[in-house]
């Protein structure tokens, strides 16, 4: 166990948590011990974001007799689990745990779910990086950084990305980040036909029907430093999106018609199904919107951002 400083003086704390988008995925095969795939992708933070709020209090001011754990979860989201299925719980239980807080405080955790769920967003992974750093503020952990990035690799492996936030190039399973110079402001429609792809499934189908290429991270990351944008946007690719396409053809039709309106870049995002479409301003941003709402159940106006995650209070 570790020992931990005196709690913050206030017991409520709201937080912003931001999703993310894979700019560039590049997925090796069955290369690990650990039944996960070596990665090499370039993140970019992105506004659309989701709102929590935490509130924590002695386990004997709560009285309910639902929950034993001390973790209560409410969500807007009926998709959203209120159990240990869901990331936040398994954040909240790691520091309840890990600082010797289990039995002695409740946390009360609500979520307004903006993100969609299973859309490759990492709308899971930015919730419970908020309560890494919610409950780290709220029980006056003082939490060092490197160990809060090594609790965010416990719980997933987009978590640690979702604390940092930026534009990052992430290696290994995703837990290993290099900060990089942060892309310009653009103007990004997120569009999605509701499907839902599970990481899991969709990495098992990679390692069968998918294709292993050659990384060009460096490259990109060199574009990036040289600010040679237009060269970037050209070479985006993501690994996966081929082995999605096979299911969902959908994908397809939105890049096509975001491409013929405008968008500088298009592509699928993490294990999809959600596309984005880079825009240079708002005029384009609105025409794509417009045309791509028709072919989408959910269609979102967002741009890149630094900050993934935003404390209220």
């Amino acid at each position: 166990m570790l020992s931990y400083s005196k709690m913050n003086s206030k017991n409520t704390l709201k937080l912003r948590a931001s999703g993310k988008i894979n700019l560039y995925l590049n997925v090796a095969k069955n290369g690990r011990t650990d039944g996960f795939h070596e990665i090499k992708s370039i993140m970019q933070s992105i506004s659309l974001s989701d709102e929590l709020t935490f509130k924590i209090s002695k386990s004997k001011d709560n009285h309910s007799s639902d929950n034993k754990n001390g973790i209560y979860i409410t969500c807007n989201n009926e998709d959203i689990p209120l159990d240990e299925k869901n990331l936040v719980h398994k954040a909240a239980a790691l520091i309840l745990d890990n600082y010797n807080l289990r039995n002695k405080y409740s946390v009360s955790i609500n979520i307004e779910k903006h993100i969609p769920v299973c859309a490759g967003l990492a709308g899971g992974s930015t919730n419970a990086a908020a309560t890494l750093v919610a409950l780290n503020r709220l029980f006056g952990l003082n939490i060092e950084m490197p160990i809060l990035m090594y609790l965010a690799g416990e719980v997933g492996s987009d978590v640690p990305f979702c604390i940092k936030g930026g534009t990052i190039l992430a290696e290994g399973r995703g837990e290993k980040l290099s900060q990089l110079p942060g892309l310009p402001f653009y103007w990004i429609i997120l569009a999605t036909n509701g499907g839902k792809f599970l990481s899991k499934d969709v990495y098992g189908k990679f390692d069968l029907l998918g294709v292993e290429n050659k990384s060009i991270h460096k490259e990109l990351v060199n574009n990036i430093t040289e600010k040679k944008f237009s060269s970037f946007f050209k070479k985006l690719k993501n690994d996966l999106e081929e082995i999605v396409v096979i299911e969902d053809k959908d994908i397809l039709t939105v890049k096509e018609k975001a491409s013929e309106l405008g968008a500088i870049a298009t592509q699928m995002t993490g294990s999809g199904p959600t596309v984005f479409a880079f825009c240079d301003d708002l005029k384009t941003a609105t025409s794509i919107y417009k045309g791509l709402k028709p072919l989408s159940t959910g269609i979102f106006l967002s741009h890149t951002t630094y900050n993934s995650l935003t404390i209220y209070n």
